[in-house]
Order: C-alpha cells, then structure tokens, then sequence
C-alpha cells in the first residue's frame, strides 16, 4: 500500500512537470509573436528549414540529435537579414541524456566578408589542450582576450588580421559568448542559454551590434 502511494506521488509529480513545462513553452510562444508582431517583424513557432540550413554549417548545429528550431523571429532590410531563435538539441543517452536548449541570433549579408572562425569561452580543459598543441589563436599583445576565449579559424594569418585591437576589445566586453562566423554570416549565442522573453531585443539589438562592428572593421 505505501509502496502504491509513493508511485502515485511520483506520477502526479511527473505529469505535473509536463504540464508545467507545456504552458510554459505555449506562453513563451505567444510572448515572443506579440514581440514579434510589434516590431513588424515575421514570426515562424516551427522554425523554417531553409533558415536552419543556412547556418548548418556551424558546429552548434553539427552537435547531438533531435535537433530543432522553434520560435523564429525573423526581420529582413536590403542590408542584412537578421533571425534570432530557440535552438535545442539532445546529447548522451540513459542516464546521461541531455537536452541543450538556447537562443540564437544570426545575421546574413553579402557584405560580410570574414574570415571563417570560430570563438567560445575559455575553460579549464582547453588549457591543456593548448598545452598538448592543440589550435588556440593568442594575442600577446592582448592577454585578456586571450585568457577568456578560446578562437579557431582554418586561415589563422586572415583571422588574426581581422582581430584588431578594436574587434579584441569588442569581444572582451561581452564574456561567455559563443560565436561562429563565415563569408556572409554569423551566429552568436551564449552556450546552452535561453535569453528570457524580456531580454529579447536587448538580444536582437546585439547582433546588430556585431554586424556594425564587423562593418566598421571591414572598411578600417
């Protein structure tokens, strides 16, 4: 008897989480269309596919399975295309199964002519991989950056070209992101984050940040 009630305790405490988490994401949902809606901006809850694969070539969306893109806002000028989106994907199995899930922002333009590359923050593990020889783009003229973010790029002479003291500093002041850019486009993100429905277009209004910075790089 006691061992039946334990079960049902623990099968209402489970279909309780579910249903939580049910209206939780159907509010997030409606938020982020009336956000989107205000702005007059277009808003997709499924994602699109053709959005997705264009920046399918970033290791953020190489990473795990059931990967999935939902919440879609989507502006588009004759400058840049801007979208910022929830991105989730599940790593491990059993008991070691993870669902990742975060926000993305990413921006297109012809006139983004970057090298490719690709930053993150720093860990602890990184360091003995530079250690062991691994690629980690230094700046000895810039130790902060370099002891907060770990950067990669195929052409290292045309990204450490790039990374003026002006875009190095612009990095520094923005810790704990991640960041993956190309000819043409960018996504930044912070690493298994989801930016809270009010901080949305502090989020937006960052990647036009780096769009400008990048822009402004590129005509120095």
């Amino acid at each position: 008897m006691i061992q039946f009630g334990f079960t049902i305790v623990v099968l209402v405490f489970v279909f309780g989480g579910l249903i939580y988490a049910f209206y939780a994401e159907k509010k997030r949902t409606e938020s982020l269309k009336n956000f989107a809606d205000e702005l007059g901006l277009d808003f997709y809850p499924q994602g699109r596919e053709d959005v997705l694969a264009k920046v399918q070539q970033f290791k953020l969306f190489s990473t795990g399975r059931s990967r999935k893109m939902k919440n879609l806002i989507l502006g588009t000028t004759e400058i840049a295309s801007i979208a910022i989106f929830d991105y989730q994907y599940t790593t491990g199995s059993g008991k070691n199964r993870s669902t990742h899930s975060q926000t993305v922002v990413s921006m297109q333009s012809s006139a983004l002519t970057i090298p490719d590359f690709t930053l993150r923050p720093e860990g602890l593990m990184d360091w003995f991989g530079s250690a062991l020889g691994f690629q980690d783009i230094d700046f000895d003229n810039h130790p902060e950056f370099s002891k907060l973010f770990v950067l990669k790029g195929e052409n290292e002479s045309s990204v450490r070209e790039f990374f003026d003291d002006q875009i190095l500093d612009f990095f520094v002041q923005r810790k704990g992101i991640t960041f993956e850019g190309a000819s043409g486009v960018f996504v930044y993100c912070r690493r298994r984050t989801r930016t809270s429905v009010q901080d949305i277009k502090k989020y937006l209004e960052e990647g036009y940040t780096v769009y400008s910075s990048f822009m402004e790089r590129l005509s120095r």
